[in-house]
Parts: C-alpha cells; sequence; structure tokens
C-alpha cells in the first residue's frame, strides 16, 4: 500500500486560479508520478514467479531508428506470445526501450509474466544478449526496478504495456486530516517515529518508508508513504491495497 497525503486549497466544486509551474518543476513532478504509477501497475500484476529481462544488440544487428527498434521489440513480444499460447498461458508485459547513458546504445527492459522457461525466452530474442531473472522482491517490493524503468532517459514513451494489465484503483479520501494532525506527522517523521503514527493507523500493514516535503512556493506541507503487509511474502506482493489520502488546509 502507497499514500499520498497534500493540501487542497479551495472548496470541493471551486477552480482557482491556473499558475503554470516552471518546466523544471513540471518535469520533476512528471518524474515521480511516473514513478509511482508504474511502481503501482507492477506490483498489482507481476509477483516472483514472474521475470524481469534485459535485451541488448550485437555488433551490426543494432536498430538504425527509434520506430525500428519499437518495431523489433513489437514483433519479439508477438513471437513471445504465440510461444505462451501454445502452452495455453497469457503474456502479461511492461516494456521499455531506451538508450544506455555511457555508450548510447539502443536496449529494451521487459517485465513479463512466468510460464515460458528463461532459456527460451532468452533464445527468441536471437539479436544479441538476452538476460532474464526472477523478480526479486522485498520490502519495498520491486519499486527500484519500477523507478529505474520509468527513468527519463526514454524514447516515445516512459513504457509500453499489455492491454491485459489490471489497472490499480486508489481510494480517495477528502478532507479526513487537519493541520494538526499535519504537523503530529511532520515531526514524527523528524523524531524517526513516523512508524507508530502509521501504523497505528493501519495495523494490518508494517511502515516501510515516509517521507515529508514543503513546498515553499504555497507552503503546504506533501508527504508519501509505503507500507507492506505484516503477512507479506514474495509471492504474494503483487496483491497490495492502494489507497491515496487528501488533506484540507485547516479543516477536518
Amino acid at each position: 500500500m502507497d499514500g499520498d497525503i497534500y493540501p487542497v486549497f479551495q472548496a470541493p466544486g471551486k477552480r482557482r486560479s491556473r499558475c503554470k509551474p516552471t518546466s523544471e518543476i513540471q518535469q520533476k513532478l512528471n518524474q515521480k508520478n511516473a514513478e509511482k504509477k508504474l511502481t503501482r501497475l507492477v506490483h498489482s500484476n507481476f509477483t516472483e514467479d514472474d521475470i524481469a529481462l534485459h535485451l541488448t544488440y550485437r555488433p551490426g544487428e543494432e536498430p538504425q531508428t527509434e520506430e525500428e527498434a519499437q518495431r523489433i521489440l513489437t514483433n519479439y513480444i508477438r513471437r513471445l506470445k504465440r510461444r505462451y499460447a501454445k502452452m495455453g498461458l497469457e503474456l502479461k508485459y511492461i516494456s521499455c526501450t531506451e538508450y544506455g547513458k555511457t555508450n548510447g546504445r539502443v536496449h529494451h527492459h521487459v517485465i513479463l509474466s512466468g510460464g515460458l522457461d528463461r532459456d527460451t525466452i532468452e533464445k527468441v530474442w536471437g539479436l544479441g544478449y538476452a538476460n532474464s531473472k526472477r523478480l526479486q522482491f522485498n520490502e519495498s517490493g520491486v519499486t527500484g526496478l519500477a523507478h529505474y524503468i520509468a527513468k527519463d532517459k526514454h524514447f516515445f514513451k516512459r513504457w509500453n504495456q499489455s492491454r491485459n494489465l489490471t489497472i490499480p484503483q486508489c481510494a480517495q479520501f477528502d478532507g479526513q486530516l487537519n493541520m494538526d494532525d499535519i504537523a503530529d506527522i511532520e515531526e514524527a517523521i523528524e523524531c524517526g517515529t513516523q512508524w507508530q503514527w502509521f501504523e497505528d493507523r493501519y495495523p494490518d500493514f508494517q511502515l516501510v518508508e515516509a517521507t515529508c516535503y514543503k513546498n515553499n512556493i504555497n507552503r503546504g506541507t506533501y508527504i508519501h508513504f509505503e507500507m507492506r503487509r505484516r503477512e507479506w511474502s514474495g509471492s504474494s506482493a503483487a496483491q497490495p491495497a492502494r489507497m491515496k489520502k487528501r488533506t484540507t488546509s485547516g479543516r477536518p
């Protein structure tokens, strides 16, 4: 379970005047939102029985354009789908195509459902190096991998996904926290006792992380937290609850 606590400065149904953030601020916000979205998507659809795959090209086989790279990956996934279908399995996947930081070479990252043996998955690629491994969940799930895939060095889109993925739904609760509650959370995070505040309210979960950010422009406090079920195991990590909390400014 992960959630966001943030201020709402206007009454429901009323528009406030628009303020356009700087491009740098907007880019950072877009990046954070993309990381959260992809993390929730992975956690809602994949388990330790599934696979993380890294694909590169051997010299002379590299695609010459972004369109060609996307076409090659699409064709590869189609070949995998046929293999899965022959076994009576449905393929789910999330893929990302990007340039390498150091050498600028095109490569692909894919998270896909298990069922087909890894040797076959790698052999079907046939254009260079293919490395597959089981998804490795820790107390934060696969947040690190999801953030890595969602980083901003990408092609047309940050990622592509199959249509059969379960889309996580966020619950939203307006006006349930007041400014005193926010001050309590801030103090708890500063003192290192934030686990108590969150775990008292969600006893079935254990706190993994809670961070607090103060916006210097609107003076609002923004808190993000991540928790895991107490009976968590890697194989059950794919079915977390989802929650997004909103606070009002001084209104319970």
